[in-house]
């Protein structure tokens, strides 16, 4: 099995030994491999909101060199874990700043079949509050790509650094991510059997009609059409 993992900042402090307890787990029930890209560093510029991505192709985009590896490493995994904490009351500039170059892969543009196989996590730390509007930032960009299922988990540290959270709340928060973990593994390994949400197959209908109305020649009909999706063709298992 191979997951990806894209933490939103660099420090290694509570999100980041979250997402460690989820390894380790992983880790325990199979043979995992894991990817793993740091930000800012992986892609350390903003979406200059340049279209390119949408109009001309991704290989367009300014930025495409810092991406394309971090995509190629997600298309061909089976798991795609997305970890921030929080940084005014959602994810880091930097989470948002990956999500943003991301998001001609969503069902409105240009969508890769194999994101339709894949189960995502999300993860977010907080010292005090702001986890649930976080984790629907990131769940929403992964639902957005098609993504078959995603768990969340969140948690309210009340610490700046994973050294002064209490022992008795490290051992809560082991414990459920252990069993959050192992939900996780059993989705990726049925994934296959798994079938798509009802929410997915209703967006794909929904885009399917828009792109249909697109003049010939428009980036993302094109790639529609190559995909048979505006036929009978569609990405569900």
């Amino acid at each position: 099995m191979k997951v990806v993992i894209v933490y939103g900042n660099q420090r290694k402090g509570s999100t980041y030994n979250c997402v460690r307890i989820i390894k380790e787990k992983l880790k325990n029930l199979d043979d995992i491999t894991f990817d793993e890209f740091w930000l800012p560093k992986a892609i350390p510029n903003f979406c200059r909101g340049c279209f390119n991505c949408f109009l001309n192709g991704e290989d367009t985009c300014p930025h495409y060199d810092n991406v394309k590896p971090i995509v190629e490493k997600i298309i061909n995994s089976d798991a795609v874990i997305l970890a921030s904490p929080v940084y005014g009351l959602d994810v880091t500039g930097a989470m948002k700043t990956f999500i943003d170059h991301l998001c001609y892969m969503w069902i409105s543009h240009r969508p890769n079949i194999k994101m339709f196989s894949k189960i995502g996590f999300t993860v977010s730390t907080t010292a005090g509050m702001g986890t649930k509007s976080s984790n629907k930032t990131m769940r929403r960009a992964l639902d957005y790509m098609g993504i078959k299922r995603t768990f969340c988990f969140g948690t309210a540290v009340a610490a700046t650094s994973w050294e002064e959270v209490k022992e008795i709340k490290k051992k809560k928060i082991e414990n459920k991510l252990n069993k959050k973990a192992t939900k996780f593994y059993k989705a990726i390994y049925n994934r296959k059997k798994l079938s798509n949400r009802l929410f997915t197959r209703f967006l794909f209908k929904i885009i399917k009609n828009m792109v249909s109305s697109f003049n010939d020649g428009h980036y993302d009909k094109e790639y529609w059409k190559s995909m048979g999706w505006l036929n009978k063709n569609h990405p569900f298992n």
